[in-house]
């Protein structure tokens, strides 16, 4: 593990790579509007720090295309999810009912004509011969259409067993030809005229209440793995929620996948049948559905294990197998630094985190402008409307001009202000934000603490291990308890829940932990701070927004009210491997998505000699970790988007970027 003098300040090359984009951020955000940067940098975001010292990097493209990166879902079992057919499902056979058991007990003939003699064999054993051939005569009449002339009554009086067992009979084997009730004590047997509903009928199985498909006795709601392309998650759950005509709310999932990649999940429909999602996903744009079953409850957010990530880094330039395998083994066995990745906080010059701030001060008015601000960054249409708002505060000419995807919080709160036909209530205008948006910039405000106060923690003491007042929770127990975003009542930053409770690392207990058992808190109202310089750390960042770590309980609204969570400071990939590759066409994929594979496409192999080199990159995470953090700590290159945008453009293969 590292020494902390060495970390603490960055030194050595790797710190110096980073030098001159650091400096340039801070001169930017110095800078008039017009002259800000297109897009944040990791260190706006709090990450500063590494793991490992003295490791100069290397240059490679990042998602040169979205072929370039695939996550496979991990479920709560351990088990990676695979697409492994478009239509097979596990649709195991329901349990018999009580009626279909009593049918095979009385060993009914699948011939009808079989069925009505072996009936009045049996009617004979509890009416008597008489009776049995009396109402045989009057089911054999076909002429005789009322009601009167249909009906037969019994003149003698029959006990409830014997009754009961008349029922059974005519039930099972005479269920077209009549129907039976007692009346007074005495049995009535109405013949069936033509065009008397079959009680066997679906229809009227379903007016008596018939609960439908089979598979139901499994559960009201039907998995399936979803494959996507280049897709948002929840994009493809409003197309399929489209295609079938139901409320989005039908569609549930285990957790959202990044938009530039090939990522495969397992989702929930609820009382959908699978032939319906096989139907649907055939008019999908850039997804695929399959492997279906059943099951009693909803997916939701956070039922997952983590994701399995394969990592295609094109154009690879100072590096090879031999200066980098020592470094790939530092990954494996030291890890990196679990930061909230750059995805956390947008890509644009403003970001989400400052929103977040004005959410939990109350400045709707500072929270609504930076939404409608114009930046950098932006699309041409969007930008567009931003500057209409900007100089006429037009909100029915800025709203027209928004694209139809690509801007939702601006959309929503434009809308509000048409509908109102005012531009003043801003808290109502932001209000009208969907809420996980709503939350998502209060989420990447104490993402971006908890960054700046990591970044605080391991320049002060390093990452040789926990010092006293340093919290601590088991990794192992961390791991299980962590499921997903959603970690408290209204948090979900990706930490452990707040019922986790940390231990205090002292002089005494401190060698009983290690670096990956430390963590540190997101601001909450619920959570526990270290008891040592970190602690002032995080009043020192809130102090300067105006806010503090004990008054995220005092919101005026209480979905605002954060409750807090913990995360670890350093984690380390689990099933780590890597494989070179050599290619010349950029355009080829270098690796076989699950969909491939049905289609019986052949794996991606390296070219002897080929004119450029890439690095492959497999290995899992827990479900709140970020791949492109693995990534910096490996490469010690900016994984900002807009950064890789650029770096594609100066080596000239932006194109190649862009017809992905």
């Amino acid at each position: 593990m590292a020494a902390s003098d060495n970390v603490a300040d960055g030194e050595g090359k790797s710190a110096k790579r980073f030098k001159g984009e650091r400096d340039a951020s801070v001169e930017d955000a110095a800078a008039s509007p017009a002259q800000q940067p297109k897009f944040l940098l990791e260190a706006d975001v709090g990450i500063t720090q590494f793991v490992t010292p003295g490791w100069d990097g290397f240059d490679a493209i990042i998602k040169h295309r979205f072929s370039d990166f695939f996550v496979n879902e991990i479920d709560t079992q351990g088990s990676v999810v695979h697409l492994t057919s478009y239509t097979d499902v596990d649709d195991p056979e329901p349990p018999k009912t009580a009626e279909e058991r009593e049918v095979e007990e009385l060993d009914v003939p699948q011939d009808a004509d079989e069925a009505f003699h072996q009936g009045f064999v049996r009617l004979e054993g509890i009416l008597g011969a008489e009776d049995a051939r009396r109402l045989r005569e009057h089911l054999e009449v076909t002429d005789e259409q009322t009601l009167e002339q249909r009906t037969l009554v019994l003149d003698r009086d029959l006990d409830k067993d014997e009754r009961k067992g008349v029922y059974k009979i005519t039930n099972n084997f005479l269920p077209t030809q009549v129907t039976c009730e007692t009346v007074g004590g005495k049995l009535k047997f109405i013949r069936r005229a033509r065009g008397d509903t079959n009680p066997g009928d679906k229809r009227d199985q379903q007016r008596r209440g018939w609960r439908g498909p089979q598979w139901r006795h499994a559960g009201d709601h039907c998995y399936f793995v979803m494959q996507k392309e280049n897709h948002d998650s929840m994009e493809v759950l409003q197309q399929i929620a489209r295609n079938l005509k139901i409320g989005p709310r039908s569609l549930g999932m285990a957790g959202t996948k990044d938009k530039r990649g090939i990522t495969v999940q397992r989702c929930s429909a609820f009382r959908i049948d699978h032939t319906r999602l096989i139907w649907a996903s055939k008019k999908l744009k850039g997804a695929r559905l399959g492997n279906y079953s059943y099951g009693a409850s909803e997916l939701k957010l956070g039922d997952l294990g983590g994701n399995q990530f394969q990592i295609i880094l094109r154009h690879v330039q100072g590096a090879n197998a031999e200066s980098l395998g020592p470094v790939l083994e530092g990954i494996r066995t030291t890890g990196f630094i679990n930061y909230y990745g750059m995805q956390r906080f947008g890509t644009q010059s403003i970001s989400s985190h400052a929103v977040g701030i004005a959410v939990l001060k109350a400045d709707w008015n500072e929270a609504v402008d930076l939404i409608l601000r114009p930046r950098q960054g932006d699309g041409k249409e969007i930008d567009r409307a931003r500057k209409v708002w900007s100089e006429s505060r037009d909100a029915k000419a800025a709203l027209d001009l928004l694209p139809p995807k690509g801007a939702l919080a601006e959309y929503n709160v434009l809308l509000q202000f048409v509908k109102s036909g005012s531009t003043t209530n801003d808290a109502a205008a932001f209000a009208a934000v969907p809420r996980n948006l709503r939350l998502m910039y209060v989420h990447a405000y104490q993402s971006y603490i908890w960054n700046a106060a990591v970044s605080e923690r391991i320049r002060l003491f390093g990452v040789t291990g926990p010092v006293p007042g340093d919290l601590v929770v088991p990794a192992d127990t961390l791991s299980a308890a962590t499921r997903g975003p959603g970690v408290a009542a209204s948090d979900e930053a990706g930490g452990a829940p707040t019922c986790v409770k940390p231990t205090l690392v002292t002089a005494d207990n401190a060698s009983e932990y290690t670096i990956y058992d430390v963590v540190l808190p997101l601001p909450g109202w619920s959570v526990e701070y270290p008891e040592n310089e970190v602690k002032a750390i995080y009043l020192d960042l809130m102090k300067k927004d105006g806010l503090s770590p004990f008054g995220l309980d005092k919101h005026p609204l209480k979905e605002y009210r954060l409750a807090g969570a913990y995360r670890h400071l350093v984690i380390k990939p689990r099933d780590f491997s890597y494989e070179w590759m050599r290619y010349n066409d950029d355009m080829q994929p270098l690796a076989r998505s699950d969909s491939d594979a049905i289609e019986g496409k052949h794996i991606p192999e390296s070219i002897d000699f080929g004119e450029h080199v890439a690095l492959k990159l497999r290995f899992d995470l827990p479900s709140s970790a970020y791949a492109t953090m693995l990534l910096r700590e490996l490469m010690r290159q900016e994984t900002a988007a807009g950064h890789q945008t650029k770096l594609s453009s100066k080596t000239g293969y932006a194109a190649g970027s862009a017809a992905a």
